[in-house]
């Protein structure tokens, strides 16, 4: 007979990665966000977080040298879109997902008006790292909202598990019977018209600053 889970036991895990080089700088540990559609208590919360934190202990020295500007992901369309298809102009790159109530609406905002306010040829990207609520159509409806010149993407969990790798993201989704709970790295990645990164910023770096960064 086939024992049914406890109330308080966890159902299943989604997705973990945990990017190895986070622990190791405060500017991408305090850019951790661990979100609860049903909300979590404080401390378990907490614990969340610590333990995500804990997983990525520092491997290198530099939190730029290791980071691979690489992804192919999927556009709403259903085509693959690359990171060579950016070539020629700068882009600010973000992972998130669309149920966020707080942190990836920021991230887009500031994303939105950058773009809106540069000079320069540019464009954004959202990423959702939610592959089961998020499909590349959601992800990119809802990132649109902030500005014409931002684009969502998403794709398999083995794809986005490859971008997450590639930019050292540390992202979780844990499933319970009373929580959807998600784990996510905030940062919003600058890469310059070759292809190379220029600078990696907090989710709540002003738009003003990013347009600075874009010249």
């Amino acid at each position: 007979m086939k024992l049914l889970p406890k109330p308080s036991e966890k159902i299943v895990i989604t997705a973990f990665v945990g990017a190895v080089s986070l622990g190791s700088f405060s500017f991408l540990a305090h850019s951790q966000h661990v979100h609860s559609d049903i909300p979590a208590s404080v401390d378990n919360a907490h614990a969340l977080h610590a333990d995500n934190i804990e997983a990525g202990q520092p491997s290198f020295a530099s939190p730029l040298s290791d980071i691979i500007v690489d992804f192919e992901l999927v556009d709403r369309h259903g085509n693959l879109v690359s990171s060579e298809d950016f070539l020629g102009e700068y882009l600010l790159l973000g992972f998130g997902f669309t149920h966020c109530p707080d942190v990836c609406p920021m991230m887009a905002l500031n994303m939105g008006i950058a773009l809106r306010d540069t000079e320069v040829k540019a464009k954004g990207i959202f990423v959702s790292i939610d592959t089961e609520r998020d499909t590349p159509t959601i992800t990119d409806e809802y990132v649109s909202r902030f500005g014409d010149d931002l684009i969502g993407l998403g794709g398999s969990i083995d794809q986005i598990n490859a971008v997450a790798n590639n930019f050292k993201v540390s992202y979780a989704i844990t499933k319970t019977q009373n929580n959807y709970i998600v784990q996510h790295t905030s940062n919003v990645f600058l890469i310059d018209p070759l292809g190379k990164l220029i600078d990696v910023y907090t989710f709540s770096t002003p738009a003003e600053t990013l347009v600075e960064a874009m010249h």
